[in-house]
């Protein structure tokens, strides 16, 4: 009967350690995803204006042939 009992108090810490873990791992991946995002969301806009300024800058490369050696 104590055998049986610590038997289950020893599954129930097992259980809730790993509970643990998993929660921990889950909140990190979470973290990272929205200080990923944060970062991105501050970033677009500079890369999206240079992206522009390289656009005008560069005007008609497209209509340039390449010289061939």
């Amino acid at each position: 009967m104590i055998g049986g009992l610590l038997k289950l108090i020893g599954g129930l810490v097992v259980g809730l350690v790993l509970l643990g873990i998993a929660i921990a791992v889950l909140g990190m991946i979470f973290g990272v995803a929205i200080g990923i995002l944060g970062l991105i969301i501050k970033l677009l806009p500079f890369l999206l204006i240079g992206w522009i300024v390289l656009r005008i800058a560069r005007g008609g490369d497209r209509h340039r042939q390449r010289i061939r050696y």
